[in-house]
């Protein structure tokens, strides 16, 4: 007799669910990046245009996501829908790549406070220096902050999910106050500038095509968080078929955000001046967004985009590490990770083991400095794009195999293959050399290092998790219910249950 699945408690709200989508789509880089970006993009043409059409695009690979929720509401998200389509050895290939970008989106966003400190406290936090790390000074004052939140947030999680969501959807709100509270404000003050945003392309020896491409590769790391929202189906108390409007909502307001931001940071002062401010010391400025509202509205300026960017950070790290334990519960619950990663906390009902698991890990980021996780994360797109890709590819199998127009649900089959597209693009721009969007060396040997990592590990565990019968992994990984669509050939119509649910028991 297969053992008994262990499931999470349904507590989360349509709002907390929505706040966790768009605070982690939003995190720091909306903030504190917007120079750097428009850099890359040689121009804030081809930089709003990327944000765009980014956001178009997911939102094309986000109505597959919609689907799969439906179908499977179960944590582990697209792992479990990489299980669905593909079997066992790519629901493993999913979550190893998707694990890391979600557990060092976690870090990088904790390392983040730092940099905002420095601008608002300078000197206050780097202290008691300890080394250099790829030209970045380690500071234990900086690491301390860092570990700080991490913790924080840590226990916040391990306490329940319940309380995590409403805290999530009011630091949403303000996020998004003070952003366009930062945004009216330059325009009030007379601030804004048109003039300021030109070139509007071709800076830095880019074209405007290579600009765009930059930019558009970025997607699945910009945007990234849409995707948490199917970790937590496990614990919806709405019906997962609401999920459509949120993810396709959270991707809007997050390109309208991001686009926003950006427009604010070029507008003020030529954007190309933008990366040569210097402070009263003559030391560089680290934080540009900051420098800039300042210069529009004078310290209240950087109080409200200080407000932004620190509940863009905390909704960052609050998200990943929702999503990061969910997804190790349901690989564990699949007996792909260790057992003691499925058990579930008698009290608050978390997955209490693998929420310490992020929390040790990402406790560890912080002491190998800002510039060595950033070369980690950058890896966060290759691993989201195998997401996504499994997702789509998933959706277009069942959409094929079991179709029905009378389902509410359904999407055409071509949309879903129109993601599958867009996930293979995206990642072969960032793996392909020569691509403008091509990753960073460092970036690369990391990713490479951590494929073989995974491929060590997988022949490791795969005697125990192969062993598993089909009906039984079929049980831990979706639960009780499997997708068909009318009735097949030998099945009865007594075992369809609501148009779409069989017990294969």
């Amino acid at each position: 007799m297969a053992e008994k699945r262990v499931k999470l408690k349904k507590s989360m709200g349509a709002g907390s669910i929505w706040a966790v989508a768009l605070g982690s789509i939003i995190g720091w880089g909306c903030f504190i990046q917007g120079g750097l970006w428009t850099q890359r993009a040689g121009g804030p043409l081809p930089l709003f245009l990327g944000f765009l059409v980014g956001g178009l695009l997911m939102i094309v690979v986000g109505y597959s996501y919609s689907y799969m929720i439906a179908k499977f509401p179960v944590a582990g998200g697209e792992f479990a829908y990489a299980y669905k389509g593909f079997g066992r050895t790519a629901s493993y290939i999913c979550g190893w790549m998707l694990s890391l970008g979600y557990l060092s989106i976690v870090a990088l966003n904790a390392t983040a406070l730092p940099v905002l400190a420095s601008y608002i406290f300078p000197g206050v936090f780097n202290k008691g220096y300890l080394y250099t790390i790829a030209g970045y000074d380690v500071y234990m004052g900086e690491v301390a902050i860092a570990l700080f939140f991490i913790i924080l947030f840590g226990i916040m999680n391990y306490m329940g999910a319940k309380s995590v969501g409403k805290l999530q959807l009011a630091m949403v709100l303000i996020m998004c106050a003070a952003v366009v509270i930062s945004v009216v404000g330059t325009i009030v003050t007379g601030s804004f500038d048109a003039s300021n945003l030109a070139p509007a392309y071709g800076a830095g020896g880019k074209t405007f095509g290579g600009g765009f491409i930059s930019i558009l590769a970025l997607a699945p790391f910009l945007y990234v968080g849409f995707d948490c929202i199917p970790q937590s189906a496990e614990e919806y108390d709405f019906p997962p078929q609401k999920c459509k409007l949120l993810i396709i909502s959270a991707l809007i307001i997050g390109a309208v955000i991001y686009g926003l931001m950006a427009l604010v940071t070029d507008s003020v002062i030529p954007w190309q001046d933008v990366l040569a401010l210097t402070d009263a010391s003559g030391a560089p400025v680290k934080w540009h967004t900051g420098a800039v509202l300042e210069m529009a509205m004078g310290k209240i300026g950087v109080v409200f985009v200080a407000v932004a960017v620190c509940m863009g950070i905390f909704t960052g790290m609050n998200g990943f590490f929702m999503t990061s334990s969910r997804l190790l519960f349901g690989m564990a619950r699949a007996k792909m990770l260790p057992a003691a990663f499925a058990k579930i906390h008698p009290k608050h009902k978390t997955p209490s083991v693998c929420i310490i698991f992020v929390m040790i890990v990402c406790c560890i980021c912080p002491f190998f400095g800002r510039e060595v996780i950033g070369w980690v994360v950058d890896m966060c797109s290759v691993g989201t794009a195998f997401g996504y890709f499994f997702t789509c590819a998933g959706a277009y199998i069942l959409l094929k195999k079991y179709g029905d127009e009378n389902d509410t649900n359904r999407i055409h089959p071509v949309v879903a293959l129109g993601g599958c597209v867009i996930s293979v693009v995206i990642l072969l721009l960032l793996i392909v050399p020569g691509s403008p969007a091509f990753m960073a060396p460092q970036s690369f040997v990391a990713l490479v290092a951590w494929i073989v990592l995974g491929v060590i590990f997988y022949f490791c565990s795969r005697k125990k998790f192969m062993v598993v019968t089909k009906r039984e992994m079929d049980y831990l990984i979706l639960g009780n219910v499997q997708v068909v669509r009318g009735v097949r050939k030998g099945q009865k119509q007594s075992d369809i249950v609501q148009g779409n649910i069989v017990n294969p028991k």
